[in-house]
């Protein structure tokens, strides 16, 4: 019988999800997340749990670092049923942040959180958790949410380059946490920010705002083959980042961050 880390039955009983996948080890949540997604008889919401990630894949060309003590999993969620179709996905990447940001400021009331738009969060200036979400081709109305998050794997063990960028939860509070106690809080905060999210996403929107670490900052983004510079004026409420530019203010829905100061 497979041992793990997690106390997979107190997950499932405290959270949202109806099934759960648990690996020692894969190479990427999301790659497994992606495959049981397409089968239409798998119980949703499902979770995939590993204790340890390989090849972790972040937005674009990106790879995830991960090693013992992180926490890797995506949630493969049916959104047929609800208004969030694949239109909302600037919305749903914040929300997602936005969840990890307030699990971690209920587990570490002092923390200091911030989401840098479009999913990554950051504390102390450096980047603690990264997001990714993908659409499968099929069936149509699922997606996957993968979620990679620095936890007790200090970063005093990362690659030189990552040592001045990256941070972990231990490394910041100097003490370890409970893994359970991290996934379930962020799972639950999830659940009711997505319900959110369709009733009300203006009050989310306010949070995502709050916790912008980009607004007043110069930023230099890559939009498809097009650069684009100016100072961020915030996150409206469909998720668009708003940069004042030469031309005026521009709403960006999609692109890749490269600088910011």
């Amino acid at each position: 019988m497979m041992t793990s880390v997690f106390d997979l039955d107190r997950i499932q009983a405290e959270t949202f999800v109806d099934e759960i996948k648990f690996r020692a080890e894969l190479p990427s949540t999301n790659d497994l997340a992606l495959t049981m997604a397409r089968d239409e008889d798998v119980r949703l919401p499902l979770l995939v749990l590993a204790e340890r990630q390989t090849c972790g894949r972040g937005r674009g060309t990106n790879r995830w670092w991960s090693a013992d003590g992180a926490l890797t999993f995506s949630l493969v969620l049916d959104i047929t049923s609800s208004s969030l179709g694949a239109e909302r996905l600037p919305q749903i990447s914040l929300t997602s942040a936005l969840s990890v940001c307030e699990a971690l400021q209920h587990l570490e009331p002092t923390l200091d959180v911030g989401l840098k738009w479009p999913n990554d969060i950051y504390v102390q200036q450096r980047k603690i958790c990264g997001i990714l979400i993908e659409v499968p081709s099929r069936p149509t109305g699922r997606m996957v949410v993968g979620v990679g998050l620095n936890v007790n794997n200090s970063l005093a063990d990362a690659p030189e380059e990552l040592c001045h960028s990256a941070i972990s939860l231990c490394d910041a509070t100097g003490h370890n946490a409970d893994l359970d106690d991290v996934l379930i809080a962020i799972l639950r905060v999830f659940s009711g920010h997505l319900r959110l999210l369709e009733a009300n996403p203006k009050r989310l929107q306010a949070r995502w705002q709050e916790l912008s670490i980009l607004t007043g900052c110069t930023v230099l983004l890559d939009v498809g083959r097009q650069e684009v510079r100016g100072v961020c004026q915030g996150i409206d409420a469909d998720g668009g980042l708003l940069l004042k530019t030469d031309q005026g203010v521009q709403r960006i829905l999609s692109g890749v961050i490269r600088e910011f100061r």
